[in-house]
């Protein structure tokens, strides 16, 4: 067993994740080949190695939620901002009168509730908040450590 930080516990979930990605693709790729290339992957071998990263994932990702317990609360809360900053961009905050934009068509006055400068109040905001929580994140991440299998850390490498 070794013991790394919360952070590092995220980077080796990534190339996990990425490794697993390529395998998969491999796979899909050279299942079917025609004749005479049937021995350039072995794919068996590739579903095994499969398997292995999606059970050190798996164990990865419970141990890393275990250990996120008393910090859920914050990952929440600024994953919810981030959508809300991000809905935020896509409102639409036209207003006032809008040309005709084919012949024999009239003139649009739009109304808009929330103007374009209120709208980006409300994200330079949230802006704020995402980046403090994130700091908190960070610091958590950096501070708090997990205990996971050797081999996990051969997989990722």
């Amino acid at each position: 067993m070794a013991e790394i930080t919360l952070g590092k516990a995220l980077k080796v979930k990534n190339r996990l994740t990425g490794r697993l990605a390529k395998v998969q693709a491999d796979i899909q790729a050279y299942n079917s080949v025609p004749a005479g290339q049937a021995d350039q992957v072995n794919v068996p071998a590739l579903m095994k190695t499969r398997e292995e990263l999606v059970g050190a994932l798996v164990s990865l990702k419970t141990a890393i939620n275990e250990a996120n317990r008393e910090a859920q609360r914050v990952i929440y809360d600024l994953a919810e901002k981030k959508a809300t900053a991000q809905f935020l961009a896509g409102v639409n905050t036209r207003h006032g009168p809008q040309p005709a934009v084919y012949p024999n068509t009239t003139e649009v006055s739009y109304v808009a509730a929330l103007k374009k400068a209120d709208v980006d109040g409300l994200v330079a905001g949230l802006e704020k908040e995402i980046d403090q929580l994130q700091d908190r994140l960070d610091q958590f991440n950096h501070v708090h450590k997990i205990e996971v299998d050797g081999r996990l850390l051969e997989l990722a490498s």
